[in-house]
C-alpha cells in the first residue's frame, strides 16, 4: 500500500509546492504605484512588461452626492473625502463623516496613462452594492441599480468588465455607487490593463471556472452513485455533497457566471453563496469522519453537521448586513474544527492509518487555501483567490482515497470468498437452513396451490375457463343485472379431421380455433371449452342485431382461416339464446344447443337463434 501511495503523493505535494511558488512569487519587477488624493499616475508604468495593475491608494469620495463628469469640470464647492480603496467597514469607518454605514455617493480617480495610443480594459467587482461606471463622463455600465434609498435602489454583485480608448493620457473614472443592504462599506480594487491582457484574465478566469465547476459536478455525481451501490459507506455521500456545493460555488463568485447568465436576487446570490460555505464544510468533516474509520470521534461529525444546519438556517432567516457578524462566528468554530481535524490526521499519519497521508496532504492544502481566502475576505488585500486550486487538489486526492478504499474493499472480499468459500457456505448452511426451507416449502406449496386453482378453473388443452369458471363468469353477469347472450360453438367434421389426420392433430386444431374465436369475441364477452370440439360463448350485448353481427364474425373468422397442414379450412356452427330473468343456466343452455343441433341440420356453418319456443335462421 505504502509504494503504491508514495509516487501520488510526491506527484501532489510538487504540484502544491510549484502551484504555491508562482502565486507567492507572482509579483511586478517593479512596485505598482498607489493612488494619492484621487490621482493615480501610471505615466511610467509599462503594461507591457509589468502588466495589469489593482487601482489601490486613496480615492475621493464624495458622501451622498451623485457627481457627474460635468459637475467637475464646472467646478465642485464640496470637499472630497479621502478612502482607501480597498475598503472594508472597519477602514471605512475612519473616514465616513457619519457613522452610519447606508450611504450612497460619488468615487472618483483621476488615472494618467503613459504616452500612446492605447486600448485599455478595466475591471469592476464590488463596488459597495451597486454602481453606474463613467470614463470621461460616458457611462460605461451599471450593476444593480443606483439610488438614494432602500426603495429606489436594487443591489446586486456582479463583474463589469468595459474597453475604452482614452483620448488623452488622462483618464477619469466616475463610480456613482450605493449600498442601502449589506451595510459592509466594501469596496474592491478595479483592476486596468491593457485590453488583451484583461480579455485574457477574463477567459482565463472563466476558464478556470467553468473547468472546476465541471470537474466537482462530476465528481459528485460519481461519488453519489458509489454511494447508491453501497449505502453502507457514507464517505462518498459527504463527499458528493462537498463537491456539489463547491461546483455551484465556482459558478457564484469568481468570474461570477451566474450573475452574468442569471437575473438572481441579491437574496438568493448571497444565500446561495454563504450556505455552500456552511453545508459544504460540514460535509467535508462527514467525509473526513467516515472515510478513515475510527479516527475521528462521534461527536466531530455531529457537531459539524449541527454548525452547518443552525447556521444554514440563520443565513436565511437573519438581514443580509448582518451575515459578514455571522460569517466570524462561524469562522471561530470552523477554523478550531479545521485545526482539531488537522491534528487528528496527523496522529492518523503517525499511527499509519490507512489513507490518513493522502487525505491529511489535500486537506492541509484546503485547509490553507481556506485560510488565505477568509483573509483577503477580510482586508480585500490585493493576493490571489487559492480557494478553486485548494478544492482542485483536495477533490483529485480524495477521489484517489475513495476509489482505493473502494479498490481495497473488493479486492479483500474476493480474498476473504476465495479462502473461506466452504466455511461460509457451512455456515450459511446451519444459520439459514431451516429458513430456505420453511421458504422453499412454502414457495413450493403456494405453487401447488396456484396451479391447482388454475386446473380448477381453466381447461388443460385450450387453457381457455372450464365450465366451472363460465358459470361462475354467468352468474356474475346475472348478479350485475347485466344482458347477455349464450352460444354454443360446435367444430363441423371435427370426427373426420381426428380420423384423417390424427389426434395430436386434432387438439393442435382444437387450440388453434379456441384463439380464433377468443380474439374475434374481443372486448364484446368470453369464451370457455364446454367439452369435446364445443365452446361455450358469452356476449354481453343486448341489441339482437348487433348479436347477430357478432356470432358471424366469430364464425367467418373460423371459415376463413386456411389451415396449410390439412390444405383446407374448418368451419364451425353456431347456436344462440338470450337470457331473460328467471330463466336457469341449464334451460338457456338447452335452447342454444337446440339451435346447434338445428343449423348442423341445415347444413353447418350458419348461426341459429332461439328464441323461447321459436327458431331462426340467420346465417
Amino acid at each position: 500500500m505504502r509504494r503504491k501511495i508514495t509516487p501520488i503523493f510526491v506527484i501532489i505535494a510538487l504540484i502544491i509546492i510549484s502551484t504555491t511558488t508562482f502565486f507567492v512569487n507572482k509579483q511586478t519587477a517593479e512596485k505598482p504605484p498607489t493612488a494619492i488624493n484621487g490621482v493615480l499616475d501610471l505615466s511610467n508604468w509599462s503594461f507591457e512588461k509589468n502588466g495589469i495593475i489593482s487601482l489601490e491608494g486613496t480615492w475621493s469620495f464624495y458622501f451622498n452626492q451623485f457627481l457627474t463628469h460635468e459637475d467637475f469640470v464646472k467646478g465642485v464647492d464640496v470637499m472630497p473625502t479621502p478612502i482607501e480603496i480597498p475598503s472594508t467597514k472597519e477602514s471605512m469607518a475612519r473616514f465616513k463623516p457619519f457613522a452610519e454605514n447606508k450611504f450612497y455617493g460619488t468615487v472618483r480617480l483621476v488615472i494618467k496613462l503613459p504616452e500612446g495610443r492605447s486600448t485599455y480594459g478595466l475591471r469592476s467587482d464590488i463596488i459597495l452594492t451597486s454602481f453606474k461606471l463613467y470614463i470621461d463622463g460616458n457611462l460605461q455600465g451599471e450593476v444593480g441599480k443606483v439610488g438614494m434609498s432602500r426603495e429606489n435602489s436594487v443591489p446586486y454583485y456582479n463583474i463589469l468588465t468595459t474597453y475604452f480608448n482614452p483620448e488623452s493620457s488622462e483618464v477619469e473614472l466616475i463610480y456613482q455607487t450605493s449600498d442601502f443592504t449589506a451595510e459592509d462599506c466594501t469596496i474592491v480594487a478595479p483592476k486596468i490593463g491593457l485590453a488583451s491582457q484583461i480579455s485574457q484574465e477574463v477567459q482565463l478566469g472563466l476558464g478556470r471556472d467553468l473547468f472546476l465547476f465541471g470537474m466537482l459536478l462530476i465528481m459528485g455525481i460519481y461519488h453519489f452513485g458509489l454511494y447508491i451501490m453501497r449505502t453502507k459507506d457514507r464517505a462518498p455521500l459527504y463527499f458528493g455533497v462537498f463537491c456539489l456545493l463547491f461546483s455551484l460555488r465556482m459558478l457564484l463568485v469568481g468570474e461570477r457566471f451566474l450573475p452574468s447568465h442569471l437575473n438572481l436576487s441579491f437574496f438568493v446570490y448571497g444565500r446561495m453563496a454563504y450556505l455552500s460555505v456552511f453545508i459544504g464544510f460540514a460535509a467535508l468533516c462527514g467525509f473526513l469522519y467516515y472515510a478513515l474509520d475510527g479516527l475521528f470521534p462521534k461527536w466531530f461529525v455531529k457537531f459539524s453537521i449541527t454548525l452547518g444546519t443552525v447556521f444554514g438556517l440563520l443565513i436565511l432567516w437573519i438581514p443580509y448586513s448582518s451575515a459578514d457578524r455571522l460569517l466570524m462566528i462561524y469562522a471561530v468554530f470552523g477554523f478550531a474544527l479545521l485545526g482539531y481535524a488537522m491534528i487528528r490526521l496527523v496522529i492518523g499519519v503517525w499511527q499509519s492509518v490507512p489513507f490518513a497521508n493522502i487525505v491529511f496532504l489535500g486537506f492541509a492544502f484546503l485547509g490553507i487555501t481556506f485560510i488565505n481566502d477568509f483573509i483577503y475576505q477580510i482586508t480585500l488585500r490585493n493576493t490571489p483567490s487559492l480557494i478553486p486550486f485548494g478544492v482542485a487538489i483536495f477533490t483529485f486526492t480524495q477521489a484517489y482515497t475513495l476509489s482505493a478504499r473502494f479498490s481495497n474493499a473488493f479486492t479483500r472480499a474476493e480474498q476473504l470468498s476465495a479462502e473461506n468459500k466452504a466455511i461460509l457456505s457451512e455456515l450459511k448452511l446451519l444459520n439459514s437452513n431451516l429458513e430456505s426451507l420453511v421458504k422453499e416449502r412454502t414457495s413450493d406449496l403456494q405453487k401447488a396451490l396456484e396451479e391447482m386453482e388454475v386446473m380448477s378453473k381453466t381447461d388443460y388443452l385450450t387453457k381457455l375457463p372450464n365450465r366451472r369458471l363460465v358459470f361462475a363468469k354467468i352468474k356474475n353477469l346475472i348478479e350485475q343485472k347485466k344482458g347477455f347472450y349464450i352460444a354454443l360453438a360446435d367444430i363441423d367434421h371435427f370426427k373426420e379431421i381426428n380420423d384423417q389426420f390424427g389426434h395430436v392433430k386434432g387438439d393442435e386444431i382444437l387450440v388453434l380455433i379456441s384463439s380464433i374465436i377468443s380474439t374475434a369475441i374481443g372486448d364484446s364477452g368470453f369464451v370457455g371449452r364446454w367439452g369435446g370440439e364445443e365452446f361455450l360463448i358469452v356476449l354481453e350485448m343486448v341489441e339482437f342485431d348487433s348479436i347477430l353481427k357478432k356470432a358471424n364474425e366469430i364464425r367467418r373468422a373460423v371459415a376463413e382461416y386456411r389451415h396449410r397442414d390439412i390444405g383446407k379450412s374448418i368451419t364451425i356452427t353456431i347456436g344462440l339464446c338470450q337470457y331473460r330473468e328467471n330463466t336457469s343456466l341449464d334451460i338457456l343452455i338447452a335452447r342454444a344447443d337446440e339451435a346447434l343441433y338445428q343449423g348442423k341440420l341445415a347444413g353447418r356453418n350458419q348461426c341459429i337463434f332461439k328464441a323461447d319456443e321459436k327458431s331462426e335462421n340467420v346465417v
